[in-house]
């Protein structure tokens, strides 16, 4: 009996003019890291573009008394698995991913895209882990929006554990409960984006709100938290703010398009440092929309009110 070889995943690349390969495991999945996801936050500053197989040449350290080791792969593969049984059932499809290593490849930062019917973002999975004891195992949802290739990272990192004891069976059934809440998180992100889209601004309201995000994140304890701490960081959300480099649903006035002038911005971090200022970004704006009659009368509720009812 003949074999049937399927047709391999192609897209068009515009550079060449021409259809390309993907690359894919078995199952269908993305493999080599490119252009799939486009420049996604995490995906900046010093590190090494890389794809899923070189992460399992990285040397896994020994396991000690004090310390236990995930796997870069081993993190990886929990996310396929739970994925295909999980979130493919509710119509989320791996679109994209890619992968950054930094200290020869001590450190690893990844994102993952799923599609899910909408036209301008997809659900994305930011993650990190390391081998040499700098940071935590994390994971954060959040959503990539297409055109800019911009991550919006939604609340607090959900799923974060030091290198020690049981590890491996914590993340694992974390990543689980985390899959099974995917889609009110989704249409939560999607209710706040769009929230934000109905919201109308003018330049000099989004000069306001700047100096307000300044201002009240400067106060956070945690400094990887505070936004617009220099005079760069200002003048680039500035510029984007004033000259939009793409086109956002509803308009480029408005408290979405005033949103994305930060995460393009974020782009330009460290990969460690563009989480803690995602969460502190998406509870400033969630905030902004959430006051209640009563807040909205004064203090910063009041100011906030009268922006973006103005």
């Amino acid at each position: 009996m003949t074999e049937v070889l399927e047709a391999p995943l192609t897209t068009y690349d515009p550079e060449l003019q021409a259809e390309v390969v993907i690359h894919t495991d078995p199952k269908g999945r993305l493999k080599v890291a490119g252009t799939d996801i486009g420049d996604s936050t995490m995906m900046s500053g010093a590190g090494v573009e890389a794809s899923f197989d070189e992460l399992s040449q990285i040397p896994l350290p020994e396991k000690t008394t004090s310390y236990t080791p995930v796997g870069h792969t081993d993190f990886v593969e929990t996310l396929y698995k739970h994925a295909d049984s999980i979130m493919a059932p509710k119509g989320f499809q791996l679109d994209g991913q890619r992968y950054v290593t930094s200290h020869e490849g001590a450190r690893m930062f990844f994102v993952h895209s799923y599609r899910n019917g909408d036209t301008e973002m997809a659900l994305a999975l930011a993650g990190r882990n390391s081998y040499d004891k700098s940071m935590r195992a994390a994971l954060a949802l959040g959503a990539k929006v297409f055109n800019c290739d911009n991550t919006c990272i939604n609340g607090e990192v959900t799923i974060h554990h030091r290198h020690t004891g049981n590890i491996t069976d914590y993340l694992n059934d974390q990543i689980i409960l985390k899959m099974h809440k995917a889609s009110d998180t989704w249409d939560d992100m999607r209710l706040s984006r769009d929230r934000m889209v109905t919201k109308e601004l003018s330049e000099d309201d989004g000069y306001a709100l700047m100096g307000m995000m300044r201002a009240h994140t400067g106060k956070d304890k945690a400094a990887a938290r505070r936004i617009l701490t220099t005079d760069n960081q200002w003048r680039s959300v500035q510029k984007y703010w004033e000259e939009p480099w793409h086109k956002y649903e509803g308009g480029n006035r408005t408290l979405w398009a005033w949103y994305n002038s930060f995460t393009f911005d974020f782009k330009s971090l460290k990969p460690q440092d563009q989480l803690p200022k995602h969460s502190s970004l998406h509870q400033f704006a969630s905030s902004a929309l959430e006051y209640t009659t009563q807040e909205q009368q004064t203090g910063f509720g009041g100011d906030i009110n009268r922006i973006l009812n103005s």
